[in-house]
């Protein structure tokens, strides 16, 4: 049903009529739109229960949208997320070409570089709402919690100090995922560029947890705003 669903709306923005209500509509909810951080949220909730549920929309995946965004982009949010190819943001949150900026990495970790890719998103795409989105059964989380992280160091030290917020033994691995995500926020939030733009209500920073078999996205902590 959800492939037909897609294939229907392909087919609908590439009809006639269709491409003139698409073309109406780009013009009507421009990309120079920005929402609200709690209502860039909420887009993107409302796209997981979409997803969830397989209901989705499948939207602005088209010509018309391919062609609005050559030259520009403006994405509501950005996600932070694991690179583990069973959560690719775009269809778990049902969004289309332009809507968020994805930065991934094994772990969802947070270094120089994913944070520089975030700000610049925050800057200059006037993005909303960053959302850390861990996942279940992370295996970056079980190779640190195994003390076998011989082959990805770098990120390993990346996660180690978020998991020293849990004072028991053993960890339990959903925690550690939950600590780790915290952990980013976190960093992400100390950031001038990110500090500056919260104190300003123009972006906020939550952690979220992805549940592979309900598609489910489960938000960690509350929007700031």
């Amino acid at each position: 049903m959800k492939v037909l669903t897609c294939l229907f709306a392909v087919m609908f923005s590439i009809s006639p009529w269709g491409s003139n209500l698409a073309a109406n509509f780009e013009q009507s909810n421009s990309m120079e739109h920005k929402p609200k951080p709690t209502a860039a949220l909420q887009l993107l909730l409302d796209g997981n229960k979409r997803f969830s549920e397989d209901k989705t929309n499948c939207p602005d995946r088209n010509q018309v949208r391919r062609l609005a965004t050559a030259t520009k982009q403006k994405p509501f949010a950005i996600v932070l997320g694991c690179s583990d190819s069973r959560i690719p943001p775009e269809i778990a949150f049902d969004q289309g070409i332009g809507d968020v900026f994805v930065v991934r990495v094994a772990g969802n970790v947070v270094s120089a570089v994913e944070l520089s890719s975030i700000e610049y998103s925050a800057i200059y795409n006037d993005s909303s709402i960053i959302m850390v989105l861990g996942h279940e059964s992370c295996g970056a989380i079980k190779a640190v919690l195994a003390n076998q992280t011989q082959d990805i160091e770098a990120i390993a030290n990346l996660i180690k100090p978020g998991l020293k917020s849990i004072h028991h033994s053993p960890i339990n691995l959903v925690e550690a995922i939950e600590a780790n995500v915290q952990y980013s926020v976190e960093k992400i939030k100390r950031s001038p560029v990110i500090k500056k733009l919260m104190k300003a209500g123009k972006i906020d920073v939550v952690g979220a947890y992805y549940d592979f078999s309900t598609g489910s996205v489960r938000l960690l902590n509350k929007a700031t705003l």
